[in-house]
């Protein structure tokens, strides 16, 4: 699998604890680059990125949109949907609420207030990112306007912003 992000970084840039479960994490990290990142760079960009991550092959308009847009974007995401996947278990006996004897859990309301402003942010640097590409008009990054033709079916469709109603399900 092709990351954006490894999780180390993820838990010098993000909110979430150094002693979090890697794995739970680098899911997290994938379904993000995936659902939200995608979307907001359009396939033929976002694979540019994954293949510079791989190659190593970087320029510095690239390492920019990156550094910049791209990863605060995700880190923002991961912290999101983290802070309902890290309280959460799934096992072979049904899901439950992990509990720890040095840790107070919050309350519903708390862990709302918490999540509500956990996708402010992310929905923020969405919108960011996306503007930053649209203002670039392709100068750049010339993948960002790359069309596909019908038959691609594993593109997404690429988002115009970065804003979604809160009664959006993700």
């Amino acid at each position: 699998m092709n990351y954006l992000l490894s999780v180390e970084n993820l838990k010098k840039l993000g909110l979430i604890h150094n002693n979090t479960d890697t794995k739970i994490l680098a899911v997290a990290i994938k379904r993000s680059q995936d659902m939200h990142i995608q979307p907001a760079l359009g396939t033929p960009l976002f694979k540019a990125l994954l293949n510079r991550v791989e190659t190593s092959t970087w320029t510095q308009d690239y390492l920019d949109l990156m550094n910049d847009y791209v990863v605060p974007c995700l880190v923002a995401f991961v912290d999101y949907r983290a802070a309902l996947l890290l309280t959460d278990k799934l096992t072979n006996k049904g899901a439950g609420r992990i509990t720890d004897d040095n840790q107070q859990t919050l309350e519903l309301n708390q862990v709302a207030e918490l999540r509500d402003q956990l996708r402010k942010d992310a929905y923020f640097y969405k919108e960011r990112l996306i503007g930053y590409l649209k203002d670039d008009q392709a100068t750049k990054y010339p993948e960002y306007c790359d069309m596909c033709s019908d038959h691609c079916n594993e593109y997404v469709k690429k988002d115009d912003t970065g804003y979604k109603p809160l009664n959006w399900i993700q």
